[in-house]
């Protein structure tokens, strides 16, 4: 499976002219860094290996529905993945002073950002929602998410959040 997934996007990135995409490849490279280093910790490498899963998903899925995907829109979804991610740490997961119940209502408004803002309308909800249903991740995301609504949709929850 990794094979076919590598072998794609490197077929995909062929179509995509040189230089376009600067964040989508910036993304991905710095995740697959993490995921291959053997120093990297759990925490950053779970945390990696969704980031490349979704990056990966991102990109497979678009070229299945157009010949050309605007680099503009991979670069736009890899970064709000990333500040969606950032965002998740910094407010539920790094924060020790948040109580447990505060900390589960926080992690339902990321699912259901995830979850309420699909990017394809993916009816495999066993692969996009994988990550979500195993129930121990440490990132609970829908792969099938528009991650610049998703990011919208907790910036939009603030007031709840504190």
């Amino acid at each position: 499976m990794r094979r076919f997934l590598l072998v794609f996007l490197l077929a995909c990135s062929a179509v995509v002219p040189a230089g376009a995409q600067a964040v989508f490849d910036m993304v991905l490279e710095s995740a697959m860094r993490v995921v291959n280093n053997p120093m990297s910790g759990y925490m950053q490498t779970q945390v990696a290996q969704f980031k490349r899963t979704a990056l990966v998903y991102i990109k497979q899925k678009s070229f299945e529905q157009k010949a050309e995907v605007d680099a503009e829109f991979l670069d736009t979804q890899a970064y709000y993945l990333s500040e969606f991610l950032t965002r998740f740490f910094a407010q539920v997961v790094s924060d020790a002073s948040l109580p447990e119940a505060a900390r589960k209502a926080h992690i339902q408004i990321f699912m259901q950002a995830s979850l309420a803002n699909p990017l394809f309308g993916d009816e495999d909800h066993e692969t996009v929602h994988a990550y979500v249903l195993d129930g121990s991740e440490v990132t609970p995301f829908s792969l099938d998410t528009d991650w610049e609504r998703a990011h919208a949709f907790v910036a939009s929850q603030e007031a709840q959040l504190r």
